[in-house]
């Protein structure tokens, strides 16, 4: 299968919740997704009932199912990244490891979804949370959690500096690390690819459509990745496209937090297309 350029289609898969309203979660990874570029596949741990206000009800999937999902799409279609958001649970967390430990030079991206953008908390228990630390974070070829899912993976407090929370994530076991509105503006993400500090900085859009803005960055990054791009520059690449995705956002969608709204973004190896 080729796309419509004559090279390879790219595959990635996306392992996280429906977000009913359509911004953020699966619905928001498979439009970034298909924005870069590249074919979209998905593996449904938990489905939300969710509008830009925030959550209302939550259920998980059956683990096993989950797993059914997940072996469905790689002994197929297969997959060239893999961006893992929600994880309800320790047994959820270490069914992925058992199914994901298997794939061989494939980027692997946390996106350790612990609070919605509306503020409902989605992440599970401590249970849940010790097992990432211990089983998918060894995984992982970049972790992307904000400052408070870097404190809480961490276990590290509130005044601790973000390059420090991106090394201790790295030192649980991550390639790399990329702590997510990073600074007191929030306007900005830090970098750590396991050598050396990287600050990705930015402008702050006040369009009030943020909703989804950090799945769209994680999966464009696991895209990115997948297509052969450079970790700091594939970061650099998420990073303004979310920023754009913000500031053109879709303030018609909805009466809370507004979607992003993200535009076809295809840069080739080299450098972003701006």
């Amino acid at each position: 299968m080729s796309g419509a350029r004559g090279r390879p289609r790219t595959r990635c898969l996306t392992i996280g919740s429906s977000d009913s309203g359509g911004g953020a979660g699966i619905q928001g990874d498979l439009k970034a997704f298909a924005r870069a570029g590249v074919h979209g596949t998905s593996a449904v741990v938990g489905v939300t009932a969710q509008n830009t206000r925030g959550v209302t009800a939550t259920a998980s999937v059956a683990t096993d199912m989950v797993g059914h999902q997940i072996e469905a799409v790689l002994e197929d279609i297969g997959t060239d990244g893999v961006k893992i958001g929600t994880t309800w649970s320790a047994e959820l967390v270490w069914l992925l490891v058992d199914r994901l430990v298997w794939l061989d030079d494939v980027p692997v991206v946390l996106d350790p979804v612990m609070v919605s953008a509306a503020g409902s908390a989605l992440g599970g228990d401590e249970d849940a949370v010790t097992a990432v630390r211990e089983g998918l974070l060894p995984l992982t070829w970049v972790a992307t959690p904000n400052l408070a899912e870097a404190r809480r993976l961490t276990g590290l407090g509130e005044g601790t500096d973000p390059r420090k929370l991106a090394e201790a994530i790295v030192e649980l076991g991550a390639r790399a690390a990329l702590v997510t509105d990073a600074f007191s503006t929030g306007a900005g993400d830090v970098l750590f690819d396991g050598e050396r500090h990287h600050e990705i900085t930015g402008p702050r859009r006040a369009s009030g459509c943020d909703h989804g803005a950090g799945c769209a960055h994680s999966a464009l990054l696991t895209a990115f990745l997948a297509q052969g791009m450079p970790l700091t520059r594939a970061a650099r690449t998420a990073h303004a496209a979310v920023s754009l995705a913000i500031e053109r956002g879709a303030a018609d969608i909805g009466s809370g937090r507004h979607p992003v709204e993200l535009h076809p973004v295809e840069p080739d190896r080299e450098g972003p297309p701006w």
